[in-house]
């Protein structure tokens, strides 16, 4: 049996971190933020819906962090709001300058 923690259930550090989200399918550009991070993924706060499977580069605007990552989900929050789970397929870089966690752990 593999100790490592599955994906779904590994740690998540609550972190608002300014973003960009690009679309690498679509011509498609939002200006968001995290609500947590964990080793393979983020919980971002979005104002549109994004489709499943849909690949994005994600960049902080506070910060060195750069990705490329997948949505998995994206669900109505409020109104007008969205919460979208990310997964990551390669990361570098740092969420926020001088902030202890790097991409080592998925640049959380």
């Amino acid at each position: 049996m593999d100790p490592r923690p599955s994906r779904r259930t590994e740690n998540r550090t609550p972190l608002e971190v300014a973003i960009t989200l690009v679309s690498l399918d679509l011509v498609t550009y939002e200006v968001t933020t995290t609500r947590d991070v964990s080793l393979h993924g983020a919980s971002v706060l979005t104002k549109q819906q994004w489709a499943p499977n849909q690949r994005l580069d994600v960049r902080s605007l506070q910060g060195s962090f750069n990705g490329f990552a997948r949505v998995v989900h994206c669900r109505q929050k409020k109104e007008a709001a969205f919460v979208m789970g990310l997964e990551f397929f390669f990361t570098d870089g740092l969420w926020k300058e001088g902030h202890q966690h790097s991409s080592g752990v998925a640049g959380a």
